[in-house]
C-alpha cells in the first residue's frame, strides 16, 4: 500500500470522527440546552446551534424571528433549566440564508465577547461538550454493568 492512500485513510477517519463528534454535539445542543437570542421589539427568539468553540458559536433561526447583520452584537442565552440561563454577548461575523424542509432560516457565525464575567462558564461548557462528544459512545442496547 502506498502512503498516498495510508494518508487518505486516516484524513477519512478523521472526518468521520469529526463528523460523529459534531452527532453527538447535536444531541446535546437539542435535547439537554435550550438556546434563545433578544431581539428588540420581538423578545427571546428560538434557535438552534450548529457548533461551538471557545471563540464562538454559529446558529440558525428560522426567518420570521428576524434577522442581524454583520458586526451587529447580540445577547444570548444558554438556558439548562426553564428557569436558569447562562447569558452571553455575540458579535454577529457571517451571516448566509438557507433552506431545510421548505423552511428559510438565517444562519449566523459569531465570537463571545470574552470580557464579560459569564464568559468562563461558557469556557468551562465548551470544554465539557468537547470532552463528551470525543467520548460519548452510542447505547446499542448491550447489556448493563452494573458497579455495586
Amino acid at each position: 500500500m502506498s502512503d498516498g492512500k495510508l494518508v487518505q485513510i486516516a484524513d477519512r477517519r478523521r472526518e468521520k470522527q469529526e463528523a460523529l463528534r459534531r452527532d453527538y454535539e447535536r444531541v446535546l445542543f437539542k435535547h439537554m440546552l435550550g438556546c434563545y437570542t433578544v431581539i428588540e421589539k420581538l423578545g427571546l427568539k428560538s434557535v438552534e446551534i450548529l457548533d461551538i468553540s471557545k471563540s464562538g458559536c454559529s446558529f440558525q433561526m428560522a426567518a420570521e424571528g428576524g434577522t442581524f447583520d454583520v458586526g451587529e452584537e447580540i445577547d444570548f442565552r444558554f438556558y439548562f433549566s426553564n428557569a436558569t440561563y447562562l447569558p452571553c454577548r455575540l458579535t454577529v461575523k457571517r451571516v448566509s440564508k438557507t433552506t431545510d424542509n421548505n423552511t428559510l432560516y438565517w444562519q449566523y457565525g459569531c465570537v463571545f465577547d470574552q470580557a464579560l464575567s459569564t464568559y468562563k462558564a461558557i469556557e468551562k461548557f465548551v470544554e465539557f461538550v468537547t470532552s463528551y462528544s470525543e467520548s460519548a459512545k452510542e447505547d446499542k442496547g448491550e447489556s448493563q454493568v452494573w458497579y455495586l
